[in-house]
């Protein structure tokens, strides 16, 4: 017999306080090769191994501006001065910046409420040009661009750099040409290191063992609004740096929304529920969907949709390794979707990179020639979605090897039920 219908108003949280990240012990789930039961062993997360100092990233910057015959490259508050520093500065309105010319020394302009942090992130620049509230950031970002008056070339990136951050590279250094940092920071930010990966390893099992804790109260009647704060809580107490987006809880015609809100929507039996989530660990993302029926056993349209978008996501997911282009496994993976069966229903791209950013490069997507290479981390989330029904989505984080991919999510794939 079903259970009451009942929504978590009527429950007590119940929250276990967790040990500190490093010492976790994160439950993993894994599922046979034939796809029967489910089993769930412990292991310890991974500790992140050695990075490369900021000196050892600011030498390859320099050498790939070299390269690309670019005088300057300015960051601003955002995921590539992460990179650099290893200090994540937050983007507000206090003007802070750093130039790396193509050879010289690096110089900074910084507020002095991050002082302390700046140095502590980079004690070995000697050029950092430090400016108060009440004194402004006028005369510290004069000082610090004037040595870049002779570039011709200087690289911003388009996401990150802001208006007024615009505005003091034109007013003290206008003659230059301001391009687009991105083949810059590509080379650099696509192929992660060791430690990266043990980060983006931790963030997976972060998020996969924050969803099988919340999945036993999914049941008739929950709200899609509840399950997605229930979820944004274990994430937490589990360790993860926060959520990397709200999570996506969607049921049933709400489902075909790839990017909707959760709302106070009641699942109701029958209904499919997608779950599209993440968090991070030092700063790396990862992204997560599987899809779920609620409170009854699936339909036959249900199970042929989910099977479809299954079977392209194991197709996609062989696709991927060294030597191909991203749009080849874009095409491998969803070559069944596009076929004379699935006509009118929605398609989108393939999968997108993961890093210090959620959607980073390379897009697996029609059209990117970028081809794949060890150490790339990206998504693949091949899905059917059509208006008024419903739609399914599988997604997955994949690494690409020396001999091929390993997929990092190990999350079961195949359409359970829930609270029935």
């Amino acid at each position: 017999m079903a259970p009451r219908s009942r929504t978590w108003r009527d429950e007590k949280p119940e929250f276990e306080r967790p040990e500190p990240v490093y010492a976790i012990e994160i439950p993993r789930v894994s599922v046979s090769p034939g796809g029967g039961g489910q089993t769930v062993d412990t292991l310890r997360a991974p500790m992140a191994t050695r990075e490369m100092d900021p000196s050892e990233r600011l030498a390859l910057l320099q050498r790939e501006l070299e390269e690309r015959q670019i005088d300057a490259l300015v960051l601003v508050s955002g995921s590539t001065l992460r990179y650099v520093t290893g200090q994540a500065f937050e983007a507000h309105e206090r003007l802070l910046m750093l130039a790396v010319p193509r050879s010289g020394t690096p110089l900074a302009v910084v507020p002095r409420v991050e002082a302390q942090r700046w140095r502590d992130a980079m004690p070995d620049l000697e050029r950092v040009f430090y400016w108060d509230d009440a004194e402004g950031p006028d005369v510290a970002a004069g000082r610090a661009l004037s040595n870049l008056t002779t570039a011709r070339k200087v690289a911003v990136e388009p996401l990150s750099l802001r208006y007024f951050e615009y505005a003091y590279l034109k007013r003290h250094i206008g003659q230059a040409e301001i391009v687009s940092a991105e083949p810059v920071v590509r080379a650099l930010r696509q192929r992660k290191e060791s430690s990266e990966v043990a980060a983006l390893r931790q963030a997976v099992q972060i998020a996969e063992a924050s969803l099988e804790a919340v999945l036993p109260h999914v049941r008739p009647g929950v709200r899609e609004d509840e399950i997605a704060r229930r979820l944004s809580g274990e994430l937490l107490l589990r360790g993860g740096g926060g959520v990397s987006f709200g999570p996506i809880v969607l049921a049933g015609a709400r489902s075909a929304l790839p990017h909707g809100e959760p709302g106070d929507h009641e699942i109701r039996s029958g209904e499919l529920l997608l779950v599209d989530f993440g968090t991070s660990h030092h700063g790396y993302h990862a992204d997560i969907t599987r899809t779920f029926v609620v409170g009854a056993e699936p339909d036959d349209l249900q199970c042929r949709v989910h099977r479809a978008v299954l079977a392209a996501n194991e197709a996609g997911r062989r696709a991927a390794r060294a030597g191909v282009t991203a749009s080849e496994v874009h095409h491998l993976c969803q070559a069944d979707l596009h076929g004379p069966q699935w006509e009118g229903w929605t398609k989108y791209r393939t999968g997108h990179g993961l890093g210090l950013d959620l959607h980073e490069p390379p897009s697996v997507m029609t059209g990117s020639q970028v081809v794949l290479e060890p150490g790339m981390v990206f998504t693949i989330e091949p899905g059917l979605y059509r208006e008024g029904w419903g739609g399914v989505r599988i997604e997955d984080d994949v690494l690409v090897t020396e001999d091929g991919a390993e997929t990092l999510t190990t999350s079961p794939r195949e359409l359970r039920v829930l609270g029935a």
